[in-house]
């Protein structure tokens, strides 16, 4: 029960209707309750719009705990099969020592794990190379929930963990809504369906770096980086997954253009979702600071924010 310290990714969901269920006092009550098996039927998943990028949460606070309980029941399992050794390649939080605390991260430090990516970017890059930015299209909703499950099963997880988490997948899947909820412990389950795209860029010898499904691959010529894009994608499809081609750019070393338009990417990012937003967020325990921070949130997600429940 410890991400409840950090509930983040639920409190910027600014107009989602069970909000205000995180500040009750038997909120721990509860959590252990439904864990237990104590819980109501599964709620339509509530679907987030950016633009073209739909994403889903749970419909309900209960969902949200049911589906908290499930992955990290499976933590010590994806722990075995993720390795230390991955987080060379793979910066996405929790790192080797949360995983092994049982900690899913926090959305409020995804500012410094930034950070931590393009300063490991400009230590490994090639001096006169090129540095491939690429993404992973639709990256939540479109991991696999089989490929999921039975990555798991193969890790030897907990057998209930995995057959709630199922369970509750297939149940978004019936509503429209494929993949993973857009929620912090939702990257263990990414990391999970990423790591087989990570070895083959490995196998391949490509240096790469991955923050999240943003990659960085680090090459010393435009001939090598066209290479590396085609592992990637290939690896990527071999996954049942899809490279963003309108997010893939080339970063030329000493090109103060592009340069310049990596540092407009990161810090916009870093500062609305990074720092404003968790901040605004984690202010809504105070209800002093509620009628201010409910109007910033709802006008930092408008004009392209639109939350509906899912059919």
């Amino acid at each position: 029960m410890h991400w409840l310290r950090h509930p983040l990714t639920v409190r910027r969901l600014m107009d989602w209707p069970c909000l205000a269920e995180l500040f009750q006092s038997n909120l721990r009550d509860r959590v252990i309750r439904i864990v237990s098996g104590e819980r109501t039927a599964f709620a339509p998943p509530l679907q987030f719009l950016i633009v073209d990028k739909p994403y889903f949460y749970p419909g309900s606070l209960d969902d949200m705990i049911v589906f908290h309980a499930a992955v990290l029941g499976c933590l010590p399992a994806i722990c075995q099969s993720l390795g230390a050794a991955a987080d060379e390649q793979d910066l996405t939080p929790p790192l080797a020592e949360d995983r092994m605390r049982g900690e899913c991260g926090s959305i409020g430090v995804m500012a410094l794990h930034w950070q931590r990516l393009v300063k490991r970017v400009d230590e490994l890059r090639f001096e006169g190379g090129v540095v491939v930015h690429a993404d992973v299209r639709r990256c939540f909703r479109s991991i696999d929930r089989q490929r999921v499950i039975e990555s798991l099963e193969e890790s030897a997880a907990d057998s209930s963990s995995i057959n709630r988490l199922n369970e509750l997948l297939e149940f978004w899947e019936q509503h429209h809504c494929p993949g993973v909820p857009m929620t912090m412990v939702s990257w263990l389950l990414v990391k999970l369906a990423l790591q087989p795209v990570d070895r083959e860029l490995q196998r391949a010898g490509v240096r790469s770096l991955r923050l999240g499904d943003d990659y960085r691959l680090l090459c010393p010529s435009d001939a090598a980086a066209q290479s590396a894009v085609s592992v990637l994608a290939g690896a990527l499809a071999d996954a049942g997954l899809e490279m963003s081609a309108g997010k893939t750019w080339f970063e030329r070393w000493g090109d103060p253009g592009v340069a310049r338009q990596r540092r407009q990417r990161i810090w916009k990012g870093r500062m609305k979702l990074g720092l404003v937003r968790p901040f605004l967020a984690e202010s809504l325990r105070f209800p002093v600071l509620r009628p201010m921070a409910f109007p910033l949130l709802r006008w930092l997600a408008s004009p392209h924010t639109v939350m509906t429940p899912a059919d």
